[in-house]
């Protein structure tokens, strides 16, 4: 019975030195296993021995140190790679965006050169080029008007004037038509006189 009491308390003993020994060795590595860099250094100096003038360290600490920074470098690493990818996908689409805006840009040009100008027999034309034509257009038809009145009005005077003229030699010719005329009789009857004077004589 004592043997088996010994014996039993021997695996007691053992397997709560071995619990005491993990706990322990899981209590020195969780400082290492969370963390920054800068407290897993801060852990290693707090925690390590002193010898003289030296820090003496576990090589386990050591070895998860330089582990974790692996990792922290890998991971910036991966950070890096996806930010310059990141980087690269937006300067994309900021070209496509820019060639978009330029694109844009040169539709509005040619929408707004359209809006201030329109096609007239063939040729583009401005709103202003246009008007100035217009106005230019009715300047010359006003110009035209107002000389074909004069032109009118001094022709009519001249119309005017010709058949008054004409009226005048007309009553000049009757009146000389019908002294012709009363001329013409008084020397017929002047002939007839003479005639029958004559033939008196015979």
């Amino acid at each position: 019975m004592k043997k088996l009491f010994k014996s039993t308390f021997f695996v007691v003993v053992v397997f709560f030195s071995l619990n005491v020994l993990m706990y322990a060795q899981e209590a020195e590595t969780s400082g290492l296993d969370g963390g920054s860099l800068d407290s897993q250094f801060d852990y290693i100096i707090t925690k390590s021995n002193s010898y003289e003038a030296f820090q003496v360290v576990k090589k386990t600490w050591l070895y998860k140190v330089k582990s974790n920074s692996l990792d922290s470098v890998k991971g910036l690493r991966d950070n890096i790679v996806t930010l310059e990818n990141n980087v690269q996908e937006q300067q994309k689409e900021i070209n496509v965006l820019k060639s978009s805006l330029q694109e844009t840009n040169s539709k509005l040009e040619i929408a707004s050169s359209e809006k201030d100008s329109f096609a007239f027999i063939g040729m583009r034309l401005t709103k202003s080029t246009y008007s100035a034509m217009v106005w230019t257009i009715i300047f010359i038809l006003i110009l035209a008007l107002l000389v074909m009145l004069f032109l009118f009005k001094r022709s009519n005077t001249v119309t005017v004037k010709t058949k008054e003229l004409l009226h005048d030699k007309q009553e000049e010719f009757d009146a000389h038509r019908k002294w012709a005329l009363e001329r013409e009789q008084t020397l017929a009857r002047d002939l007839n006189k003479l005639k029958q004077k004559y033939k008196g004589l015979d």
